[in-house]
């Protein structure tokens, strides 16, 4: 019972996304503050709209969107120095090639270097010692992509990195943890789905196999780092099943575990942001093709203090068959609340 417990507490519903619903969007965290925007609509148009979720507050609140034109779904979103930046994706009749930042003091997008090559969609990214690494998508000319390119904030430029030395691949997940990248999922450019799964070093410029997924392949899944490791949630398989498990990466043992998963129905294409003690989830689309905008917060820590307290129940207080808080009276049937939220009630005979 208490275990149970415990796992639903890891996974949290919040307060809806207040834009319409959406999948393919684009998300990143600066501080306590996540921001979500781009994606497709449900009536098939790309977005450009952005909103921001304080998380001590867990509200939503507006903020600038992408200037007018630059509407998009499939882009990657990334921070470097407390800048969010959203790069390429597919405007419904053109890949993208450019990139814009974020300043969340001024609430406002500026145009950067574009890249230097083609436009592309479904990109992944991560950022390792401020530079970050576009990896995979697709373009125009072909349904995957094996390049990688690196940006330097700083100096505003881009720099062509070695192809992918594993092949190709588009809707791939990316994530970091203690200063390595790490590539997971996507389909290749005969539309096969991938289940392998790459380290990378910043500092050899090598990438490493790592032991496979221990199931299907699949595309449009999320990876995360927390303070603890990686992890993987949800995407699209090769049967075509939008998914609801959590994996985790356990670095020591170089083996795949899973863990309890979202209690709510599979999902595919949402924004995946980390701030390193939780994960947050945000729109998508389901199994059925319904776009979402519901929001989910996991955390494997939020099930550690529950352990040393409330093992025995707390009494939160007493009241009387109509709701209000009383004292115990003899005599008189009256209702108690405890903290691991039962009720009992209670009648004391004198």
């Amino acid at each position: 019972m208490l275990s149970q417990w415990v796992q639903a507490q890891q996974w949290q519903p919040l307060v809806d996304f207040p834009g319409v619903e959406r999948d393919d969007a684009v998300g990143f965290s600066i501080g306590d503050t996540l921001y979500v925007g781009s994606g497709l609509s449900p009536w098939w148009a790309p977005q450009s709209d952005f909103y921001g979720f304080d998380i001590a507050s867990q509200q939503w609140f507006s903020v600038a969107g992408l200037p007018q034109g630059m509407e998009r779904q499939y882009a990657t979103g990334f921070v470097v120095n407390g800048k969010g930046f959203v790069f390429g994706g597919y405007n419904g009749s053109s890949y993208l090639n450019d990139l814009w930042r974020y300043n969340p003091i001024q609430n406002t997008w500026d145009a950067c270097a574009q890249l230097p090559g083609s436009g592309r969609s479904g990109s992944t990214s991560f950022v390792l010692n401020n530079l970050v690494y576009v990896i995979g998508g697709k373009n125009a000319a072909t349904a995957a992509l094996d390049e990688v390119w690196c940006y330097d904030a700083a100096l505003d430029a881009w720099v062509q990195q070695p192809n992918l030395p594993f092949g190709a691949r588009w809707r791939a997940s990316a994530a970091t943890h203690a200063g390595i990248g790490y590539l997971l999922f996507g389909r290749n450019e005969n539309n096969a789905f991938l289940n392998d799964f790459h380290s990378f070093d910043p500092l050899t410029n090598q990438w490493v196999a790592l032991p496979s997924f221990p199931s299907l392949g699949r595309s449009h899944a999320a990876m995360f780092g927390l303070d603890n490791g990686i992890y993987t949630c949800f995407g699209l398989d090769s049967l075509g099943h939008s998914m609801n498990d959590l994996w985790t990466f356990d670095q020591v043992a170089a083996s795949w575990n899973a863990l309890p998963g979202l209690p709510d129905v599979g999902r595919r294409g949402g924004v995946c942001a980390s701030t390193g003690t939780a994960m947050y989830y945000v729109t998508g689309i389901d199994e059925g093709n319904t776009r979402l905008k519901d929001v989910w917060m996991y955390s494997p820590f939020l099930g550690n203090a529950p352990l040393s307290i409330d093992v025995i129940p707390t009494l939160l207080g007493t009241y009387d068959l109509m709701g209000n808080e009383t004292q115990e009276i003899p005599n008189k049937v009256m209702i108690q609340r405890y903290s691991d939220g039962s009720v009992k009630k209670i009648l004391r005979v004198e």
